[in-house]
């Protein structure tokens, strides 16, 4: 089945743990996200980011979302990847396998996700249940 659903950050929280004087900066950050559509409920995400000196960055990160899929409700775990072009984020991410609870055990699939710097993003979710 195909998901189509958008989602919004409602928060970014992001810090530096490495920041050479040669050499991309590494940061964390944590966001919170809320999804509306196909996919309703909330994000916690946490990314790993490299940052590089012409504004471009790569990140990686796994985030639970809680909520409902289609009507059946529970949580799962996204495992991201992606990277930042100055304007755009893009990314991959799908489910990691054996983190879906309540009507959403047993869940597989991957998606994807560009971003620009509007309110809401589109978003989608090819998937097995």
């Amino acid at each position: 089945m195909r998901t189509n659903a958008t989602f919004k950050i409602l928060s970014w929280d992001e810090e530096p743990f490495d920041e050479p004087e040669d050499g991309p900066k590494l940061t964390r950050a944590h966001i919170r996200k809320s999804f509306h559509g196909d996919l309703s409920g909330t994000g916690n995400l946490m990314y790993l980011m490299t940052h590089f000196e012409d504004g471009n960055a790569t990140f990686t990160g796994f985030e639970k979302v809680v909520g409902a899929l289609h009507g059946r409700s529970g949580s799962f775990v996204f495992q991201h990847t992606g990277s930042y072009d100055g304007q755009t984020a893009t990314a991959d991410y799908e489910v990691v396998p054996g983190s879906g609870t309540n009507q959403l055990t047993g869940l597989s699939g991957t998606g994807s996700f560009s971003a620009g710097h509007a309110e809401e993003h589109d978003m989608t979710l090819d998937y097995k249940l």
